[in-house]
């Protein structure tokens, strides 16, 4: 292994680890003077201010999620005419878990590339794939 390409992606973990940490300072930051910036803008009944090539303006945006729970959601949404809204999903990250769980089981069994046979028509239904990803953590 060439030692000079080991010696550059630490550094560069270095790098990205300094950014983000200057990164996450300068939201704060930010997230300190937008109060400030909102209550000021509103009390003045400013639109928007144009300063230093940017224009800084307040966004309004509605978000909208269930009062009572996802079943009585969605029976209110169909119910009203809307159940092109209503569609049933997984849960990615809970899935995953799920067939982590029949992997790290004793008695699973394997296929020749190491991967769980699940049981039924899981087997079918899921697609299992791996990933390996180049990792570092810094050592004390």
């Amino acid at each position: 292994m060439d030692n000079r390409k080991l010696k550059r992606y630490v550094a560069l973990i270095e790098q990205k680890r300094s950014l983000e940490e200057e990164l996450t300072a300068t939201k704060e930051a930010m997230a300190e003077l937008d109060e400030y910036i909102m209550e000021n803008m509103l009390e003045s009944g400013t639109q928007k201010i144009t300063m230093d090539g940017y224009t800084v303006y307040i966004q309004r945006m509605l978000w909208a999620s269930g009062a009572n729970g996802q079943d009585a959601l969605n029976q209110a949404i169909i119910g009203e005419g809307y159940a092109e809204l209503v569609e049933p999903r997984v849960n990615a990250n809970r899935l995953a878990a799920l067939v982590r769980e029949y992997d790290a089981d004793p008695t699973c069994l394997h296929d020749e590339y190491g991967l769980p046979i699940l049981p039924g028509d899981l087997k079918d239904a899921i697609k299992i794939s791996e990933q390996f990803k180049v990792r570092a953590r810094k050592t004390a």
